[in-house]
């Protein structure tokens, strides 16, 4: 099924020239963005400080909602124009409702794309992807440096570990990404290679099905960095985009990304496509 409607999330702390490459993107998918702006209250509620007055909490919200609504100005004008089909949607909400608010948004799109590196710098931006990839169980792309190219990949490398999530990402990818000719089958350890076993072979061949390339690469580096390597291997395959599941430990104040999603988040230079 093709892509047609992305989402992208924008916090009015952040630049207005980071959405420069998502809104490329759109234009190079010929499909429609749905853009939300937000502002995120971080006063603590009367409930929880009694002492805080309601009015001081009504004028910050006031202006925090008037911040969002001049940035979509902002950004309307910038993409105004392009010939791009873009819908500029505001949100002030408190910061413990950023993700619950970014999940209602996220069900309504294919694909939730986020900048490059974003992802955990950008407490704001982390707290929406949470709530699109963990809450609304939708793919999201975090895309490469200095705008790499990832309308339309052509090589990929796909994490295999045989596990549920790494199948999600690898099933969404193939069946929204159309464009793949060539992947990369990619298991990291001896001990990953004998968890797996032999299932990394059906699913060469359900990949193939859909008139795809397959290799199949086992990389028996003993290490603890499982993102370095892949990363290391994406370089050496000349790979336009790395696909993995994402892995999150235990809800406290929000999901917390597993190390190899983490790592690879918060380094990877190319896109990065993950599902849960």
């Amino acid at each position: 099924m093709p892509i047609t409607t992305l989402l992208a999330i924008h916090a009015t702390d952040d630049s207005p020239d980071d959405l420069k490459p998502v809104t490329e993107l759109a234009g190079q998918m010929g499909v429609h963005l749905n853009l939300v702006v937000f502002g995120a209250l971080d006063t603590m509620p009367t409930a929880t400080y009694p002492g805080l007055p309601y009015a001081y909490l009504a004028e910050e919200h006031s202006q925090v909602l008037e911040k969002a609504k001049q940035r979509a100005k902002t950004i309307e004008a910038l993409v105004g124009h392009a010939n791009l089909s873009v819908s500029v949607m505001v949100e002030c909400v408190d910061r413990g409702m950023v993700a619950k608010t970014m999940t209602r948004h996220a069900l309504c799109a294919d694909l939730a794309v986020f900048p490059n590196r974003s992802i955990p710098r950008q407490a704001h931006l982390t707290d929406a992807f949470n709530g699109v990839l963990f809450e609304a169980d939708r793919p999201v792309l975090v895309l490469g440096e200095d705008g790499r190219p990832a309308a339309a990949p052509k090589r990929v490398l796909m994490a295999w570990n045989g596990e549920p999530e790494a199948a999600a990402a690898i099933h969404q990818n193939v069946h929204l990404l159309q464009s793949i000719e060539e992947i990369h089958l990619v298991t990291v350890g001896e001990e990953e290679q004998a968890a797996v076993g032999g299932i990394e072979a059906e699913m060469s061949l359900f990949l193939a099905r859909h008139g795809k390339e397959v290799k199949v690469d086992h990389l028996n580096e003993d290490t603890d960095d499982v993102s370095a390597v892949l990363m290391a291997h994406a370089s050496r395959i000349d790979a336009d985009m790395i696909v993995m599941g994402a892995y999150g430990h235990s809800r406290i104040r929000q999901w917390l990304l597993g190390g190899t999603t983490r790592d690879t988040l918060s380094s990877s230079r190319l896109p990065v496509f993950m599902a849960h």
